[in-house]
């Protein structure tokens, strides 16, 4: 009987240990989820808005022995080439060589709102357009790095006869749509090898935020979407999703300790 008791102490003790703990884990849980909800709701008065942490958020959670880092994935402006009703294959490859090539359409700069420290490293494609764009926005106050990691992933548009004429997002459905079940990568990167890509580049960029706190990349809507994935499965947060828009941002938020 004496031995019973003792049992039944000890699973009383335990059971309250498990849900002190619980509530424990529960209200750090609530103190991370504040913070992330307070820049949700944070008002932007134009197109897209980029800027530092807010200062007194990051003071609360340097008290409790923290700090928030946060990367912005922007989509550059939109290319200032001409799109036709109807393609043939020649035709939908030498658009993709335009969009490669041709400038950006001029913007107006104060669709985007700069709120950065000057020491900033801005990263961005290799390609013309997101170069243009970064030097748009970023230009005369930021340095600006191009790599190609960050540059969009490749497309290789189908062969057919020159009478087969379709609209060019037909012709860019069967063309990615291939590459992406393995096939049409004929001399550009598969789908596994562009993935991998992408993976290296959102260690690069949460490599520059644990350095500056925000890190900002100008790039590619594929990519940038892509690397929100691979940020999210390391335990970031998604807080905005817009670059598939042009100059729009996606971006994402993590708590970490200092």
């Amino acid at each position: 009987m004496v031995a019973f008791k003792k049992i039944i102490k000890t699973l009383i003790i335990v059971v309250l240990v498990f849900f002190l703990l619980g509530c424990s884990a529960q209200s750090n849980l609530q103190k991370e989820k504040m913070p992330l909800e307070q820049i949700a709701k944070t008002k932007c008065e134009t197109f897209t808005c980029i800027s530092e942490v807010d200062s007194t958020l990051q003071a609360d959670l340097k008290r409790q022995g923290k700090r928030m880092l946060q990367i912005y994935l922007i989509r550059h402006a939109k290319p200032n080439v001409k799109k036709n009703w109807f393609y043939s294959a020649d035709e939908a490859k030498q658009y993709v060589l335009d969009y490669n090539s041709v400038p950006i359409i001029p913007f107006d700069s104060s669709l985007v709102a700069v709120n950065l420290r000057p020491n900033h490293i801005i990263y961005c494609s290799s390609l013309p357009r997101a170069q243009e764009t970064a030097l748009k926005i970023f230009g005369d106050n930021y340095t600006i790095v191009s790599d190609s990691v960050f540059r969009e992933f490749e497309i290789r548009m189908i062969s057919a006869s020159s009478l087969l004429k379709m609209p060019l997002g037909i012709w860019q459905v069967f063309s990615r749509g291939s590459w992406m079940l393995g096939f049409n990568h004929r001399g550009i990167e598969s789908r596994k090898e562009a993935r991998l890509r992408a993976r290296q580049a959102s260690e690069n960029l949460i490599k520059v935020a644990y350095d500056e706190e925000t890190a900002v990349l100008v790039a590619h809507g594929m990519l940038n979407g892509t690397i929100a994935k691979e940020l999210q499965k390391k335990g970031w947060q998604l807080i905005q999703k817009k670059s598939h828009l042009n100059l729009g941002a996606t971006i994402l938020v993590k708590i970490v300790d200092l």
